[in-house]
């Protein structure tokens, strides 16, 4: 079950705390050097394809252009009297930003940072299989991920309770959000990232796209769809809190500050890295869409989700819409073990689970040549073994993705030197584990395992170099 954090609670689409004071710095950042996000937040109006992802759709054929100012909120005037002034003016504030308007107005609930933690211990519960997260766990040790001395199941559970400060369940149209029942500043700020999914969700129906997804076991999609959800929550947030007066702007910061975050700071640092992928790297997503296209440009690509995380850390390759390349692993047989899943690791996962050894600049280029993968996990209910085939843009990627895969693992995984193998394009690493990497054309192949006699007999069946 190779899956983001962030996608561990499937229907609940949430605000992360370690990012928002990076969030606020750029902000602030921007705004200094002369960059106003309201500025470039443009909506075209045009004819668009209807999809399954999008539950409401409209078609206009005239172009029109607004800006963040010039959409009056028509749901404000209709909410419930007895709902707080400062959530009426938010809603309002969150449809002018985003350029819809609520279809219905969402149930929110305020609450206390401790019952936030609860409920999302609660929902990682009920969401997450404890035999799925065993063998991510004897995977993640066996590449080096993890030394042994974590719980992976405990230490999501922790990282997900201390970062989520606010949720929206696509399941329920509500949300829930740590913070003040005053409404603070800060409870603001989160609230709003909140209502965007809220607002987004009864627009285009993501909730219930991402949870087939899920269902299907289509994570590496999932992961995907979360960055556009996350980065278009994310970037009008911000947008959103340019526009607060100084003296309110310096309050959200003064409580970012004072957020504490000592289970993630305990974790290795992809946890970190992973939890904030859809943030961080959605944010500019978004804002290279928003850049060419406007707000009409976010809401197509609810319509036109990008399908990989290539496309998500390379706007150009959705803009071209570039597929995934078919990728398929051979049949693998070894006795004792059973297939336990498939799937595509994708360009984000490729880089922090299979290149997290090797240098930086390797591991950068390296990925960026990511044209498709498959993945195979063998597990025989102690042991793990894992088999990848990538296929790279170009001979020239694949080559560059061995030679950073075999850095890597030899720098992560139990096992020693790397040597030639004995076929041409081959490197195997041989010790307490077994790691091979055979570069064939424009493909690599990448075998794992917790013995050699589990890894020989893999790399035969999943390594067949053309004119062999």
């Amino acid at each position: 079950m190779i899956r983001p954090p962030g996608t561990l609670t499937a229907s609940v689409h949430t605000m992360i705390r370690r990012f928002v004071l990076l969030w606020l710095v750029l902000a602030v950042s921007a705004a200094a050097c002369g960059w106003d996000a309201s500025e470039e937040v443009t909506t075209t109006t045009e004819p668009s394809p209807t999809t399954s992802a999008s539950s409401t759709s409209t078609t206009t054929t005239e172009a029109e252009t607004t800006t963040t100012e010039a959409a009056p909120s028509t749901t404000a005037a209709a909410l419930d009297d007895d709902l707080p002034l400062a959530y009426v003016e938010l809603v309002s504030a969150v449809e002018a930003t985003r350029g819809l308007e609520f279809l219905s107005v969402p149930g929110v609930s305020v609450v206390s940072e401790e019952e936030l933690a609860r409920l999302v211990r609660e929902e990682f519960d009920e969401s997450v299989e404890p035999g799925d997260l065993a063998v991510d766990e004897a995977l993640f040790e066996l590449l080096g991920l993890l030394d042994g001395s974590i719980d992976l199941a405990a230490a999501y559970e922790d990282l997900l309770a201390e970062q989520v400060a606010g949720f929206y369940d696509s399941d329920t149209g509500e949300m829930v959000v740590g913070g003040s029942l005053d409404l603070t500043p800060m409870t603001r700020f989160i609230l709003f990232h909140e209502l965007v999914h809220a607002l987004t969700d009864q627009h285009f129906g993501f909730g219930a796209a991402y949870d087939e997804l899920i269902d299907q076991e289509r994570y590496h999609e999932a992961a995907a769809m979360q960055a556009l959800v996350e980065g278009d929550a994310t970037y009008f947030q911000l947008v959103y809190f340019q526009s607060l007066p100084r003296d309110e702007q310096l309050e959200v910061i003064e409580e970012s500050l004072a957020i504490e975050t000592p289970v993630t700071d305990a974790l290795p640092d992809w946890f970190s890295a992973d939890l904030g992928f859809p943030y961080d790297t959605g944010f500019r997503f978004v804002e290279r869409i928003v850049s060419d296209s406007g707000i009409a440009g976010v809401d197509q690509a609810y319509r036109l989700v990008p399908t990989t995380t290539e496309q998500v850390i390379h706007p150009d390759a959705y803009l071209r819409f570039e597929p995934a390349r078919p990728v398929e692993v051979p049949d693998l047989a070894v006795e004792g073990y059973e297939v336990y899943e498939s799937g595509t690791l994708g360009e984000w996962n490729l880089d922090l689970m299979v290149l997290d050894g090797a240098s930086d600049g390797d591991a950068v280029v390296a990925s960026a040549g990511w044209g498709g993968d498959e993945y195979v996990i063998l597990w025989n209910g102690e042991e793990v073994a894992f088999v990848l085939v990538y296929a790279g843009d170009t001979p020239g990627d694949a080559e560059e993705f061995a030679d950073a895969a075999v850095e890597a693992l030899t720098e992560n995984m139990n096992v020693g030197s790397a040597l030639p193998g004995a076929t041409e394009g081959t490197t195997v690493m041989t010790g307490g584990d077994y790691a091979f990497v055979g570069l064939d054309g424009a493909t690599v192949v990448v075998v794992a395992a917790a013995d050699v006699e589990t890894g020989s007999i893999l790399t035969e069946q999943a390594f067949s170099p053309e004119g062999d």
